[in-house]
């Protein structure tokens, strides 16, 4: 698996050899259509199991009684999603581009957001009076944003959670989003592969997620960090320009 210092080695080198640019670039292509074929061919058995383990609960409710039944259901459950993500992550750089207002996109997000924190989080939005309409792919915006405010969600003490969502226009060429939140922190040793793909230190967490992030914003030609303390909280930025030549 590459990291980012051997994406970026070898990006030097693609630029600076055609052929080896070809090479990799065929390289690449099958690895995603390997990936894709994968997914689709594990993906028919896993929804067999998965409707006929729930035909076999809904004639013999008794089995819901069985020690390991509902750890079974949630195991398949797991699967299904995993594939799912492995799939997004293989199409995240396809892009289909629109025109959309990124503060109606992110109000509609928020709104979905807080139905499921009301209880024990506070989730403020503010935004610059001159936000332009953005060029991009607004489906791909709003999985990364969703991602990252649902991250910011289980990262909050329930008690005294906050998040917070800025998004300011830079010089009327790029867009900064600011998604802050009071939580726990990434730990130190973490923070260097947070946006590996297949790392996670979540309980059955993918890895895929800000992977999946990561690759959408890179491929509108923007860019995402992080900072973040111990017991005070993580900020994401993401820099987008407004109109993506991608």
């Amino acid at each position: 698996m590459l990291n980012n210092n051997d994406r970026q080695q070898l990006e030097k080198l693609m630029e600076t050899d055609p052929e080896l640019n070809r090479l990799i670039t065929n390289v690449m292509e099958t690895y995603k259509f390997n990936i894709c074929k994968f997914s689709h061919e594990l993906r028919n058995p896993i929804t067999l199991i998965n409707s006929s383990l729930q035909l076999i609960e809904s004639q013999h409710p008794e089995v819901k009684n069985f020690k390991f039944w509902n750890e079974t259901m949630a195991d398949i459950q797991y699967v299904r999603s995993l594939l799912d993500e492995l799939s997004t992550y293989n199409q995240s750089e396809t892009l289909h581009m629109s025109s959309y207002s990124i503060s109606e996109l992110m109000d509609s997000v928020c709104s979905s957001i807080r139905n499921d924190t009301c209880d024990y989080c506070t989730l403020t939005c503010t935004y610059d009076n001159s936000l332009p309409i953005m060029t991009g792919d607004m489906v791909k915006m709003r999985q990364v944003i969703t991602n990252l405010l649902k991250n910011a969600k289980d990262a909050v003490n329930p008690e005294n959670g906050s998040i917070q969502v800025r998004i300011q226009n830079l010089n009327n060429s790029h867009i900064q989003i600011i998604i802050s939140d009071n939580g726990c922190g990434i730990h130190p040793e973490y923070q260097d592969t947070v946006f590996e793909p297949f790392v996670t230190h979540k309980t059955n967490g993918s890895g895929l997620g800000l992977s999946i992030c990561k690759n959408i914003i890179e491929a509108h030609g923007g860019s995402i960090r992080f900072e973040s303390q111990i017991n005070i909280g993580t900020s994401f930025y993401i820099t987008l320009p407004i109109s993506s030549n991608v």
